[in-house]
């Protein structure tokens, strides 16, 4: 049953996204087309046609989990979909799921748009390619170090970004159950945004402070990649062109998911207001 449930969500997922996807991928032609149109400004339109549609992508993405779970768990949908013969733990986990794979998927199309414009702009294209040598010059100004370095970093913190992403959708069931729970229940949607607001917050702000207590650090040098928690450590690390990318808050992050995972079941289940 957990299985058609998924595949029940993804196709309602396709049906609200489905234009929105479209779209990227008619901006998408478009941009390929002018590689062949002899024209600047036209080549810069679409590629700008492009970053807009891909970003539009990720905030209804974002709208359509948001009010899409609202609706399902506890609009007038939810009415059957509580009386469903699954667990309130399935029903949860499938939105999660299901959520999480199209925030994924905006995710990814934005990292895919972002590659494409870059190899678009800087192969057979001079003045590209002086661009990016300039931006790799300013970073090496920074102490980012090698280009293989910070390679190397943009794929673990695209990885960590994922990670993010999964976890901040349990913030939004959480903050959406919240919101349809008495007494939480009166500032109605609006109520969503703040509760989630203050999440966030909280979590990020235990997560710094945990950082400053004792931050487990992982180390991107040429030399492989390594972690360690000494401050003398990174320091020295960074002072030779490493990157030093925390991880702690990632840790606290991921236990205090499946605490609110499990606290959302249980107030799905005892203190769901019905719409």
């Amino acid at each position: 049953m957990i299985g058609k449930l998924i595949k029940h969500d993804l196709k309602s997922g396709a049906r609200r996204m489905g234009n929105i996807y479209l779209a990227a991928l008619i901006a998408s032609c478009a941009m390929i087309f002018s590689a062949f149109i002899e024209s600047g400004f036209v080549r810069f339109l679409s590629t700008l046609v492009v970053i807009v549609v891909a970003f539009v992508a990720v905030i209804m993405t974002f709208a359509s989990v948001v009010f899409g779970a609202n609706k399902t768990l506890f609009g007038r949908e939810g009415y059957l979909t509580q009386t469903l013969p699954v667990r309130t733990s399935s029903l949860i986990f499938s939105k999660w799921l299901t959520s999480s794979i199209w925030l994924l998927i905006s995710y990814a199309f934005v990292l895919v748009a972002f590659v494409a414009i870059f190899f678009y702009w800087t192969t057979e294209n001079q003045e590209g390619a002086q661009i990016y040598d300039m931006i790799y010059s300013v970073a090496q100004s920074f102490g980012l170090g090698a280009e293989t370095v910070y390679q190397k970093t943009l794929i673990i913190q695209a990885v960590i970004g994922l990670f993010n992403m999964c976890i901040f959708v349990m913030y939004i069931l959480f903050a959406i159950t919240l919101s349809n729970i008495s007494p939480f229940h009166k500032l109605g949607t609006m109520g969503i945004i703040i509760y989630l607001a203050v999440v966030i917050f909280a979590i990020q702000g235990i997560s710094y402070g945990l950082e400053n207590l004792c931050d487990v650090t992982l180390l991107v040098e040429q030399s492989g990649i390594s972690m360690t928690v000494s401050e003398t450590a990174i320091r020295q690390a960074e002072m030779t062109g490493a990157s030093a990318i925390g991880l702690t808050g990632v840790y606290f992050k991921t236990i205090v998911t499946v605490f609110l995972y499990i606290l959302t079941v249980q107030l799905c289940e005892s203190k769901i207001n019905l719409k």
